[in-house]
């Protein structure tokens, strides 16, 4: 997860950046330091980025990112809240393998109050533009227990549109408000619906009262490499970092670092990551053990590719 910058236009409900003053204080990262770590990233195996924020598409340089990032054969995914999206759609159009478009509601009202401003029709004019394109981005539906039911309406527009819907459970972690069993009864009604995607073995994880630390699921740092906008690892995760190391040398010397390697031994293991459930890391650590969690997240994964490159 490249996190290119901390600014952002929305004023989410559901997130803690913008919040968070000592982030407000970071710069965007610089060109020279992407374009560096890029190739070193290539090269310790990695095929994915995400190019992430705050708000990816308020960074200047993000076109030549994705440039880059092609060129070196990587895979990548940007979520965009789609305020900006017009203005760049032509810069950006084939540079993103997995393009997502922010909407929590097809209500105006319910969408806007959740993104903490006017974001609705942004999001509906950004689709309208990208399928002009030849884009077909995916919508991503933050859930929260009070906008489930927005699903309904949501899924019906992905099927009219023929674009996948990821429903994506709101964070839960530390003191972070979980989604309850009752919400998640209601989301999987939809769940065989076409082009809506939930991953079964998350919901089953967030069932389960989430990671445990005496038999920890979540594998943060053995599958996910988080850089900051300041050009720093963070270990083991963005949202607990309890270290962070400056790139002032090949990422593959920071790899084999003391302090990488303890973070890998420790993954899961921390007093803060008892419970957590965020999806963007448990997504890949459910590839990293042979369990109900690895099995259900491959059929899920099945149903993800089926809808959105077979079905039409």
């Amino acid at each position: 997860m490249y996190y290119i910058t901390y600014r952002c236009n929305a004023r989410c409900s559901f997130c803690s950046i913008w919040r968070d003053p000592a982030l407000r204080q970071v710069p965007d990262c610089r060109y020279e330091d992407v374009i560096r770590n890029l190739k070193a990233l290539k090269k310790t195996g990695v095929k994915f980025i995400d190019f992430t924020g705050g708000e990816p598409l308020l960074h200047p340089e993000l076109p030549e990112f994705l440039d880059a990032a092609k060129q070196l054969g990587l895979y990548t995914t940007v979520t965009t809240n789609c305020r900006k999206y017009p203005d760049i759609a032509g810069s950006i159009r084939g540079k993103v393998n997995l393009l997502h478009f922010s909407l929590d509601s097809m209500s105006v009202k319910e969408h806007d109050d959740l993104r903490g401003g006017s974001f609705h029709d942004s999001v509906m004019h950004s689709i309208d533009i990208a399928l002009h394109l030849g884009e077909r981005p995916d919508l991503l539906f933050t859930v929260t227990n009070e906008n489930a039911r927005a699903i309904g309406g949501l899924s019906a527009f992905a099927k009219e549109k023929k674009l996948m819907l990821i429903v994506n459970p709101v964070f839960g972690y530390g003191g972070e408000e979980r989604i309850d069993a009752e919400t998640l009864d209601y989301l999987e009604k939809y769940g065989r619906k076409p082009y809506v995607y939930m991953n079964a073995a998350l919901h089953k994880l967030i069932r389960n009262d989430g990671n445990r630390r005496t038999h920890p699921r979540c594998r943060a740092v053995s599958s996910t490499i988080v850089i900051s906008p300041d050009n720093q690892v963070l270990l083991p995760c963005f949202h607990q970092s309890n270290k962070e190391i400056p790139i002032s040398s090949e990422l593959t010397d920071i790899m084999k670092s003391l302090a990488y390697q303890s973070a890998k031994e420790k993954q899961g293991r921390y007093p803060f990551c008892e419970g957590c459930t965020i999806n963007c890391y448990f997504d890949p650590s459910f590839l990293y053990k042979a369990d109900g969690y690895l099995l259900s997240s491959l059929v899920s994964k099945a149903k993800y590719g089926f809808d959105k490159y077979v079905r039409r």
